[in-house]
């Protein structure tokens, strides 16, 4: 039998047999309370610990097993931990370790400057190259998560249809496993994967749309704030649409589709413009009807708009012509594998931080917005006013969770890049984990060093963050 069997039988007899004498002794029980006597016998613990700490110290006691768990194999590793980043050898043994005291920390200290790592011994170098990518990572990765997250919780806590299926669509990616996604974002990167395969699809469109014009970009420019500043003045207008900046609005949009010329792409040379004309003024009639969905259609208007410039200089901007596969996950010196790897860790993990926030985004009153409203409140105002200060606490919560994952992160790096191109996406955990783990000679020590070192900068961001957030609370 094993020890853990032998000490959980140990555990069940002493409970029975010590509960039995203990209950025989303080009370006397008849044949009929026979099966009062069974549930005194399971509560005996509870009895035991008032009769010997008293009513207050009942909760302390029922605590103690979990604390005893806890601190077993939370506690205890991470004293063992730090013991094994005073050592040296590679004995996994404790007691075959030689003491070295704070040789592996000076061995990664050891640089002219820890923030140029390449002055650093091959150690030093190997740390602060995985330690100064993870904090990039952080600093990017951690508020692109919880706006991502708060805005999917905002919008699904809207009153929509099938809202339960989207809760669900968003929280999916959470429960897949690190490697199933690793998987799926590598065939869709790599070089013959399907975003090539869709860009290189689309690069004819995309060039038939460019134009033949020849404008130069400044002109491009011009005619963009243009446009942003009449479209601004259609929609300023508190209940409607203005009919005289919308007309501005739809003539520049016929002189930009007889430009941009969008009817080449099925042959046709010419005709654009009457095209645009005539969209122009079906616009303007939408908003003179004074129907319900006018500023909807003039921000489509302009959104289509903006398409058509953009397509005028696309060639120029983009190279479609030149355009080839690229392997975005390997190519140096683009930034494009660390924008995935952000990508991908974003997608994955925010559906678990959306359910929290949504969790306080429903526990704020309705009457507040519903007093807001009354008094002509915009809801951007509403948004900053009564949502966001409310779900603070929440958010607090979220940007610590995602803080903490966010050094932790391993499994997507590792298996979609490998720390590459080069060390462009080299991370600590990454560092710690070949250091103790894949060498023929592992330095348990410098990787138990490299946790430690860790462990430090996340407890003092996480603190940092708790401090600021409780001293903006208290103002």
């Amino acid at each position: 039998m094993s020890p853990a069997g032998i000490l959980m039988y140990a555990i069940l007899i002493l409970w029975g047999v010590g509960g039995t004498v203990w209950l025989l002794r303080r009370r006397r029980y008849r044949l009929t309370q026979i099966p009062q006597f069974f549930m005194d016998l399971i509560g005996f613990p509870v009895e035991l610990s008032q009769s010997l700490w008293g009513r207050g110290g009942v909760p302390y006691a029922l605590l103690l097993p979990n604390m005893l768990i806890f601190g077993l194999f939370t506690f205890m590793p991470m004293i063992l931990n730090f013991y094994v980043s005073m050592t040296s050898g590679s004995s996994i043994a404790l007691f075959d370790r030689p003491w070295v005291g704070f040789a592996n920390y000076t061995e990664l200290f050891n640089c002219e400057t820890i923030f140029s790592p390449r002055t650093c011994s091959n150690a030093g170098y190997n740390f602060w190259t995985g330690m100064f990518n993870t904090l990039w990572f952080v600093f990017f990765q951690v508020p692109i998560l919880c706006v991502v997250a708060l805005i999917t919780a905002l919008v699904v806590n809207q009153n929509l249809k099938g809202r339960g299926f989207w809760r669900a669509m968003f929280f999916y990616p959470v429960m897949l496993s690190p490697v199933v996604i690793a998987n799926i974002w590598n065939w869709v990167l790599h070089r013959k994967g399907m975003l090539n395969e869709v860009i290189g699809g689309t690069n004819e469109t995309l060039s038939g749309l460019a134009g033949m014009t020849g404008f130069d970009m400044v002109v491009t420019v011009l005619v963009a704030v243009l446009l942003m500043v009449v479209s601004e003045r259609a929609l300023r207008a508190s209940a409607e649409p203005s009919l005289g900046w919308t007309a501005v609005f739809a003539l520049i949009f016929a002189v930009l589709c007889g430009w941009s010329n969008p009817l080449s792409l099925v042959g046709l040379p010419s005709g654009s413009f009457w095209v645009g004309a005539a969209l122009g003024g079906l616009l303007c009639w939408i908003v003179a009807s004074g129907q319900t969905f006018a500023r909807a259609a003039v921000i489509g208007f302009g959104i289509l708009a903006v398409i058509l410039l953009l397509s005028i200089q696309f060639d120029s901007v983009f190279d479609l012509p030149n355009y080839r596969p690229n392997n975005w996950l390997v190519t140096p010196n683009t930034n494009w594998p660390f924008f995935w790897l952000i990508f991908v860790f974003t997608w994955s993990h925010m559906g678990f931080y959306m359910l929290i926030l949504l969790a306080g985004l429903q526990a704020i009153p309705r009457d507040l917005y519903e007093a807001a409203k009354m008094d002509a409140t915009r809801p951007i105002r509403a948004f900053w006013r009564i949502t966001l200060p409310l779900v603070m606490p929440t958010l607090t919560v979220v940007i610590v969770l995602s803080l903490i994952r966010s050094f932790q992160i391993f499994d997507e790096v590792y298996l979609l890049t490998g720390g590459g191109p080069g060390r462009e996406t080299f991370m600590i955990v990454q560092n710690i984990y070949e250091v103790g783990f894949t060498n023929n000679n592992p330095n348990y020590g410098e990787a138990a060093t490299g946790s430690v070192l860790m462990a430090i900068v996340i407890a003092v961001f996480t603190f940092l963050q708790l401090w600021l957030t409780r001293r903006q609370s208290e103002l």
